[in-house]
């Protein structure tokens, strides 16, 4: 009974180590988790949850696969009064939402600018527009962007450092730009006055970067 049970218990172990290859795996994705897995390791960071980092790294890119899934990765990292692993996600949150909606306000800008010159009209009096739509993207993209993983690291002063990775899927990224747009038009004349070429903008797509 005893040998029985240190069986079972040698097998729990190694089922929740995580460490091991999975079975049936791209070898070259599990190899390129390997090696960021190291990397962070060797930077101080560690995994917030109980499966190895190799395993949530290589199930990331897994997912990054489909092209309509981006990576936003939100740091809370440096001279932040972060103490707790609840702070740490709430803050990361609000980093995360705040970083992709000024990303999509500068893709909107950058795009109503080049057609300034083509008469788009009431150009100048813009700014409310960008700003209302940022806000609102905000509100609007918060439910669509998915936790993929999470990691901390503990600081020398105390506190910690935390990062997290999410996946956000174009296609419902783009449904949340245009509920964002829909909103901002009521507090806009000139958005009002420039709805379809301001639509045509909002629903393109764009390459997120990290926080």
């Amino acid at each position: 009974m005893k040998k029985l049970f240190a069986m079972l218990l040698m097998g729990t172990m190694v089922v929740s180590t995580g460490m091991a290859q999975p079975k049936n795996t791209d070898k070259s994705l599990w190899k390129s988790a390997k090696k960021m897995a190291s990397t962070l390791t060797s930077e101080g960071w560690k995994i917030d949850g109980s499966r190895s980092l190799e395993e949530m790294l290589y199930r990331h890119y897994q997912k990054m696969n489909d092209e309509s899934n981006q990576e936003l990765i939100a740091n809370v990292i440096g001279n932040t009064s972060v103490k707790t692993m609840n702070q740490a996600q709430q803050w990361a949150s609000i980093n995360a939402a705040t970083s992709y909606a000024k990303q999509a306000k500068m893709m909107v800008v950058g795009r109503i600018t080049n057609e300034t010159g083509a008469g788009i009209e009431g150009a100048p009096s813009v700014d409310n527009f960008y700003e209302g739509y940022e806000s609102q993207v905000v509100t609007e993209i918060k439910g669509e962007l998915k936790k993929s993983f999470s990691l901390y690291r503990e600081k020398n002063g105390g506190g910690l450092d935390y990062k997290v990775f999410y996946l956000i899927n174009e296609d419902a990224a783009s449904q949340a730009r245009i509920r964002a747009m829909e909103r901002a038009l009521a507090e806009s004349e000139f958005a009002r006055k420039n709805a379809e070429r301001i639509s045509a903008f909002v629903r393109e797509g764009f390459s997120v970067e990290a926080e």
